[in-house]
């Protein structure tokens, strides 16, 4: 029983300081704390900035060169186009005159 009583005893002991509230100076201490953490915060997000806006900046120049380069293929592509209309009516203009002419030949034929 004593055992019982004394193990209590020691459990209270322990936790009284838990119980306790929180000085001024406490306060101030940790007030001071976080103070100082915040300062390396607000240290490194100046950082993250600077890179951020470098590389935003890169990224304006990378978008540029993508401009150029789109520019670039719609005009070779439109040449492409060009080409092939060229090329088909290369090909298509005298098969049509060479339909035509057969047609007068046969019209011609027709009658004798």
């Amino acid at each position: 029983m004593k055992t019982i009583l004394g193990a209590c005893m020691l459990c209270v002991l322990i936790t009284s300081p838990a119980l306790s509230e929180l000085t001024q100076e406490d306060l101030d201490k940790i007030r001071l704390l976080i103070h100082e953490e915040n300062k390396a915060i607000k240290a490194d997000i100046a950082n993250l900035k600077t890179e951020v806006s470098w590389i935003r900046g890169k990224l304006e120049g990378i978008d540029e060169r993508f401009n150029s380069v789109e520019q670039q293929i719609t005009h070779t592509t439109n040449l492409s186009y060009g080409l092939i209309v060229l090329i088909v009516a290369a090909v298509g203009i005298p098969q049509f005159i060479l339909t035509w002419r057969s047609r007068s030949d046969r019209t011609l034929e027709r009658r004798m």
